[in-house]
């Protein structure tokens, strides 16, 4: 793989979270600098789901899997879709939304979406008046791409903070289906800015904690 961008945020002290409640502080262990053999630190989240992160299915549902649980090569995607949907506040993204965007190839593995509000990232709009994914979507995704195993953007999260309730029911519809339909991942608080064209391969790495409802991931891609 040649020429990689990279679709995640760098985790930093002032990296947002959802509802503004939680923080990730860093702090050094030992330096060089103050005459330690090495440097070395302390990463504290005080909740897994901040910066750019996966939602497993146990995230919403008990007996969904988790993270460690999702075969490995299910975080390789060779065929990718990306679509603009621009927003700059709070709104549903729903079924019309992804028609109008334009065309996503049938067998979609991943698909990408971008709003264009990681420009508001470090503003309080970002975490408080966030657009979200529609519950509806999540069938519509099943229904019509079938290859379809994961979903990521560039917003805060799946739940819009102005529509928490049918966020609630988005991540359960995405993540928990029913009738053995299988769930689809989601990637939350995506970097799509460098994204200027078709998209070869993406990989996303996430983090294997025995927890395993989600947390960190890093993600990389080639164009092509």
């Amino acid at each position: 793989m040649k020429n990689c961008i990279l679709l995640s945020h760098i985790i930093t002290e002032d990296t947002p979270a959802y509802g503004n409640k939680d923080r990730i502080t860093i702090k050094a262990n030992s330096s060089i600098s103050n005459g330690d053999t090495a440097n070395t630190s302390s990463w504290f989240f005080s909740n897994n789901h901040i910066g750019t992160h996966m939602d497993s299915a146990y995230h919403f549902c008990e007996n969904g899997a988790k993270t460690f649980e999702i075969p490995l090569d299910d975080f390789i995607f060779n065929q990718v879709s990306f679509i603009d949907i621009p927003a700059t506040e709070a709104k549903l993204i729903g079924i019309n939304d992804v028609i109008n965007a334009g065309t996503i190839h049938p067998e979609t593995e991943l698909l990408l979406i971008r709003t264009g509000f990681e420009q508001y990232r470090h503003e309080e709009k970002y975490w408080s008046n966030n657009p979200g994914l529609a519950p509806e979507l999540a069938d519509h995704f099943r229904n019509n791409f079938p290859a379809l195993r994961c979903v990521g953007f560039d917003f805060i999260s799946l739940t819009s903070y102005q529509y928490r309730p049918e966020g609630r029911l988005s991540h359960k519809a995405f993540l928990c289906p029913e009738n053995g339909k299988k769930s689809i991942l989601v990637i939350e608080d995506m970097s799509l800015k460098k994204v200027t064209g078709k998209l070869n391969t993406v990989i996303v790495a996430p983090l294997f904690v025995q927890d395993g409802n989600g947390g960190a991931v890093t993600v990389f891609a080639t164009p092509s």
